[in-house]
């Protein structure tokens, strides 16, 4: 049995000759009496005068004619919607729907209640029902008689309706859902039996169509914060400071600030992203304000010829000097005859600190710029800051009584009586947001109709709001407006809220393309499909073509804290792919952070690095500073907890890495000091061991020495790394018969390099190669990064220096620039010793990546030229690497072959 939607009608049909008949006859009550007379009708609560009386027995007289052709009419429009006829009595005929066709059956039954060409007392009655009919017969095309529970109940709706009254079973899926709206219960006797409707609201029935209100707010003008804005007209060249919290009003005091002093040309910086980007902000702002002036009838400044590459730059993400930047910034808001340029900064305490860094310069440099930063009440103002004077500082508090219900009454174009108005501002702080959210809440969940030019409570309890309870901590500590968006969302469909979310998780202002490909795989719709809609509702503002921006930061964080924890590191995850495709080299550290909030620690610190690398291109040195011991962090915790335990809640797949310390090379077992007895061997396995305990490698190392009449190794097997400075060998990191300390007393490594005056050139690049292959086993990176700095400095030994490059990259997780270099090593034309040392670094390099199928090919090529070389010590090397890669993959008999392959290159007499 079907299950369907039901709507039956009952309406007045009289009879042609009443006083022919004893058909009808007063019905009595329980003791035999006639009832009085029904009274009239209750229909919009007013009580009928004479006239109406008159006119309403003229349309009964005139029913036999007007009934079954508004019948016939109505059984077309019911075709028309798709429904069919499956049932009708004298004065009561009834329709049924699909379950999905509720919206056209609830249409159908408002326009016939509503029908403004009949008296109301002549309009039909309608009741609704929904469940599964049995099917009788067919009487026609669009007539198929059925019965069950749904006609019956549908039909006993309708008897007790009133006239242009749609009464709705309460048990209505579409009921329960909340997608139609109601104005309260009806109950009647139908028969024996008490029913209860409830009544739809016919003028608005849809909860879609009571949401869309919401779009008919006003923009009202700044209201109770005159005080504020005359404090705030700071002469050029000064610094004031807007203290508000969220919702109170910040944002909108900053924009009418541009307005009221009238600047030249005014430049709006607010974060971007997660603020980690380095002029991130500032790339936004300067981006939108060339749109803005491309689209206006104001033309675009025009900069000096030197500065229109770095701004080309910097709106591409590429990033220029700080210096560069504040001139780019002081030119485009160039004074224009008596009026000077204007800084806003809104949540300065989120922008990232080049940006702020550049505007201070541009402030210092002159020109009569001004600026105006809003921070939170307790926020401190930010270091680039701290250095310039303030001369003017505002506190935004909530509005008094009579400001919130002028901002009421002003959000509802004035369609709100004076009591319903002071009725909803003492609903809610008296902030701005807090009562502009609580409004949209209201509209949305049908406490407040708004009908033509009337706005009044739904029901009378509306807005009245029950005893004040004890508010928890959390609920006192947000902020004012976070209730009510609570409220909101919960009103909110899946799809259109996972837009909103994935929105938020990109910082609150994002790309449409980007939020496109954050909802990729999570079942939204696409985000043409529902931006209209959250335009309307104030969830989102287009701050220029193509982006979306979440109207306030209260409800970025509202959805950020609504994210299930289970689900978040699985968006940002994904939020850092995303960013990564459609950022530039600097928003690189943006996924960054993203990947390290996912737990993907491996991918921070490569994307880390790369920010880095490029920040340290464009001289953002504090930036590429701190990106640099965000990776160095980043790849230390990792390293730290695969020494811990396996990660079980990373996406990543397991992978084998080589640890950087062990990528050095295979020392020559005869190198060792005459009668050390390979303590000296003993010592650089105690140090390798150390530094792979020290960093958490996965490599499986070799304990214990060698047993006796065996070569010792002093290396762990199978390591390899860069070429030694020997130019006709492969590199050797064993100690040599000199002892080399990494440092002296005072614990500077170069002070017996270059600045001893005893040594030669040639010594020097010696002794310097050795300590860099030493902080190398020793993994001291940024060691090894000076002491490679100060080799490049003698000329010396270029392939070596490249390589090491190549390793510091690889450490800092420049993953990308490291591989680069190592490539272009190997595919250079060279003699094929040089070439089996090239070949062998790339593969180190691969494997420290994570490459190891890559990695094993260089391998393998590197032995084959060092064979053809006919370098031992190259085939040592190699063969000890291979062991290495294979133990590290799992296939431990290859590795004892690989080991025995490089014990006996290392026994062969040299060539």
């Amino acid at each position: 049995m079907p299950e369907r939607i039901v709507v039956s009608f009952r309406g007045t049909a009289a009879l042609s000759r009443p006083d022919s008949t004893d058909a009808v006859l007063p019905s009595l009550g329980r003791r035999g009496a006639a009832r009085a007379a029904a009274p009239p009708s209750r229909h919009r609560g007013a009580p009928r005068d004479a006239g109406a009386a008159a006119r309403g027995e003229g349309a009964a007289a005139r029913g036999e004619e007007t009934y079954l052709a508004r019948a016939l009419a109505l059984k077309k429009r019911a075709e028309a919607l798709g429904a069919t006829l499956c049932a009708w009595s004298a004065q009561t005929f009834s329709f049924e729907f699909t379950p999905e066709d509720i919206e056209e059956a609830v249409l159908l039954a408002a326009l016939a209640a509503e029908d403004a060409s009949v008296h109301p007392d002549a309009r039909f009655a309608v009741g609704i029902a929904q469940g599964e009919m049995t099917y009788v017969g067919e009487a026609g095309r669009f007539t198929a008689l059925s019965w069950g529970q749904p006609l019956l109940v549908a039909v006993m709706l309708a008897r007790i309706a009133l006239p242009g009254d749609v009464l709705l079973d309460p048990a209505l899926p579409a009921v329960l859902a909340g997608e139609l709206m109601t104005l309260g219960a009806h109950r009647g006797v139908d028969g024996a039996r008490r029913v209860r409707g409830l009544r739809l609201d016919a003028q608005q029935p849809l909860r879609r169509q009571v949401a869309e209100s919401v779009a008919r707010l006003s923009r009202p003008p700044l209201i109770g914060r005159n005080g504020e804005l005359a404090a705030l007209a700071v002469p050029p060249g000064s610094l004031a400071l807007v203290r508000a919290e969220p919702g109170a009003g910040g944002s909108r005091l900053l924009l009418e600030l541009s307005r009221v002093l009238a600047p030249s040309r005014s430049l709006f910086v607010a974060p971007i992203g997660a603020s980690r980007e380095p002029f991130g902000a500032l790339r936004r702002a300067l981006a939108r304000a060339a749109a803005r002036a491309e689209k206006g009838r104001a033309r675009a400044p025009s900069l000096p010829d030197r500065l229109s590459p770095a701004l080309a730059r910097l709106i591409a993400g590429e990033g220029v000097e700080p210096w560069t930047a504040a001139e780019v910034v002081a030119s485009w808001l160039a004074p224009e005859g008596a009026r000077s340029g204007l800084i806003l900064v809104d949540d300065t305490g989120e922008v990232d600190a080049a940006s702020l860094e550049a505007l201070a310069i541009a402030l210092e440099m002159g020109g009569g710029l001004r600026a105006v930063v809003r921070l939170g009440r307790s926020e401190p103002l930010p270091a680039p800051l701290n250095a310039m004077t303030l001369v003017a500082t505002a506190a935004l508090g909530p509005l008094s009584a009579a400001g919130a219900q002028e901002l009421v009454r002003r959000l509802l174009d004035g369609c709100i009586d004076e009591a319903g108005a002071r009725r909803w501002a003492a609903r809610a702080p008296a902030f701005p947001l807090a009562l502009r959210e609580l409004i949209c809440e209201a509209l949305e969940s049908g406490a407040l109709r708004w009908i033509g030019r009337s706005v009044a409570p739904r029901r009378r309890s509306a807005g009245r709001g029950g005893p004040a309870r004890t508010m928890t901590g959390a609920e006192l500590a947000a902020p004012p407006a976070s209730r009510a968006i609570e409220g909101r969302l919960r009103l909110l469909p899946i799809g259109p809220r996972t837009v909103l979310t994935a929105l938020a998780t990109l910082g609150g202002d994002a790309s449409e393309s980007a939020i496109e490909a954050l909802c990729d795989g999570t079942g939204a719709p696409k985000v043409a499909a529902v931006q209209a809609a959250l335009l309307g509702a104030g969830w989102v503002v287009r701050p220029e073509p193509g982006w979306l921006k979440l109207s306030s930061r209260t409800l970025r964080d509202v959805l950020l804290a609504a994210v299930p924890p289970g689900e978040r590191s699985a968006w940002h995850l994904a939020a850092a792919r995303v960013v990564e495709d459609h950022a530039g080299v600097l928003g690189l550290a943006d996924a960054a952070w993203h990947a390290a909030k996912a737990g993907d620690r491996r991918s921070a610190a490569d994307l880390a690095g790369r920010a880095a690398r490029a920040a340290g291109d464009a001289l953002l040195e504090s930036s590429a500073a701190e990106l640099l011991a965000f990776a160095d962090e980043q790849e230390t915790a990792r390293e730290h907890r695969l020494d811990a335990a396996p990660d079980s809640t990373s996406s990543q797949p397991p992978t084998f890495r080589t640890p950087i310390e062990v990528v050095g090379d295979a020392p020559d077992p005869q190198r060792g000091a005459p009668g050390s007895d390979g303590s000296a061997a003993d010592a650089s396995r105690a140090a390798a061991d150390s530094a792979a305990r020290r960093r958490g490698s996965t490599m499986p190392v070799e304990s214990g020495g060698a047993r006796d009449g065996a070569p010792r190794a002093s290396r762990p097997e199978g390591a390899a790394a860069p070429p030694d400075v020997a130019p006709a060998g492969f590199p050797d990191v064993a100690l040599l018969e000199e002892d080399f300390p990494l440092a002296d007393a005072s614990g500077d490594p170069l002070a017996k390099t270059s600045e001893s005056p005893v040594l030669s050139m040639n010594d020097i690049a010696v002794r310097l190669a050795d300590l860099a292959k030493q902080a190398l086993v020793q993994g001291e990176l940024r060691t090894l990064e000076r002491l490679v700095d100060e080799l490049r400095r003698t000329g010396e030994h270029p392939e070596l220096v490249e390589r090491m490059t190549g390793l510091v990259s690889l450490g800092r997780g420049a993953k990308d620039e490291a591989l680069r270099r190592f490539r272009s090593a190997a595919e250079a034309e060279a003699s094929p010793a040089q070439k089996a040392r090239a070949l062998l670094a790339y593969g180190i390099a691969l494997a420290a990546a994570g490459r190891t199928e890559g990695a094993l090919l260089e391998a393998l090529s590197a032995l084959a030229r060092a064979r053809e070389a006919e370098d031992r010590r190259g085939e040592q090397a190699c063969a000890q690497f291979l062991a290495r890669l294979a133990a590290a993959t799992g296939h431990e008999e290859a590795a004892r072959t690989w080991t025995q392959v490089a014990r006996l290159a290392g026994a062969a007499p040299p060539a």
